[in-house]
C-alpha cells in the first residue's frame, strides 16, 4: 500500500469498511501519520453524532406488541423461483441458510418499524400500530373484562375515535388438538371474524360503525366464518 492510498481510507478506516489487510496496514500508517489520526477522529466523531441523531427509543408497549404479533403471524415460506435440479442434487446449505436469513430479517424490520400484521385470515383486518396512537392510550378509549367457561378472562379496550379494538386473552385453557380461539365483533350484521387470538395473547382489529360487542369461541385452528360453537366470552361495547 503506497502512502496515497493510505490517505484515501481514512473514512473507510473510521466506519470499519476495510479489510483485514487494509486495516492491519492502515493501523501501522496511523502510528506515523498525525494528519490521517485527525481525519479517523473526525470520521468518527461525525459518525457518532450522525448515529445518535437516528436514535429512538421504543415505548413501553414495543415489547408486548412485537410479541402479540409474533403468536398470531403465519409464517410464509420465502418466494423462491423453483430450478429444475438434478436427480439426487440438493440445495446447498448456505443458500438455504441465507433464503432464512432474509425471511427473519424481513419480519424483524416489519416488526421494528411498529407495523401491526395480522392473521391472513377472513375477517381479520391488520391494523397499522402507529407510535403514540395505540388503542389503549386513545382518550375516549373504553376497557371491559369477563372471566371466560373454563378459566381465565377476555378483556376488550375500544376507541370508537380510532375505529380500533384491543382484545386480550389472559389465563385461557389451552384448546384441543386442531383448535385455536377466534374473536368476534357482534352487531346488527351478525357476528364478523376479527382474527385468532392464543391464551395469553392479544388481536387489534378495526371496528364496523354499530360493533357493540366482542365474543370469543373455540373454532378449527384456521378459523372459522361463522361461529360454530357457543362463546366462552361475551362483552359488551360502550
Amino acid at each position: 500500500m503506497t502512502t496515497a492510498d493510505a490517505h484515501a481510507l481514512t473514512g473507510a478506516y473510521a466506519l470499519d469498511a476495510v479489510t483485514d489487510l487494509e486495516r492491519a496496514a492502515f493501523t501501522r500508517h496511523l502510528a506515523d501519520c498525525p494528519v490521517c489520526a485527525v481525519e479517523v477522529a473526525g470520521f468518527r466523531e461525525t459518525a457518532a453524532r450522525l448515529g445518535g441523531a437516528a436514535a429512538l427509543v421504543p415505548d413501553g408497549n414495543l415489547r408486548r406488541r412485537v410479541l402479540a404479533v409474533v403468536a398470531q403471524t403465519r409464517q410464509l415460506p420465502p418466494h423462491v423461483t423453483a430450478r429444475p435440479a438434478a436427480r439426487g442434487q440438493r440445495t446447498p446449505w448456505r443458500r438455504r441458510a441465507l433464503i432464512g436469513v432474509a425471511s427473519v430479517a424481513a419480519a424483524a424490520a416489519a416488526l421494528a418499524g411498529g407495523i401491526g400484521i395480522g392473521l391472513n385470515h377472513p375477517g381479520s383486518a391488520p391494523v397499522p400500530v402507529a407510535e403514540g396512537n395505540t388503542v389503549t392510550s386513545a382518550p375516549d378509549a373504553i376497557t371491559v373484562r369477563t372471566a371466560a367457561t373454563g378459566g381465565g378472562a377476555i378483556t376488550a379496550t375500544i376507541s370508537r375515535r380510532l375505529g380500533k379494538a384491543l382484545i386480550a386473552a389472559q389465563a385461557l385453557p389451552r384448546p384441543a388438538a386442531g383448535h385455536a380461539y377466534e374473536v368476534w365483533l357482534t352487531g346488527p350484521h351478525g357476528p364478523q371474524p376479527a382474527g385468532l387470538v392464543t391464551s395469553g395473547g392479544t388481536v387489534e382489529t378495526t371496528v364496523p360503525g354499530g360493533t357493540d360487542g366482542v365474543a370469543v369461541t373455540v373454532e378449527p385452528a384456521t378459523g372459522s366464518l361463522q361461529p360454530t360453537t357457543p362463546p366462552i366470552a361475551a362483552l359488551a361495547l360502550g
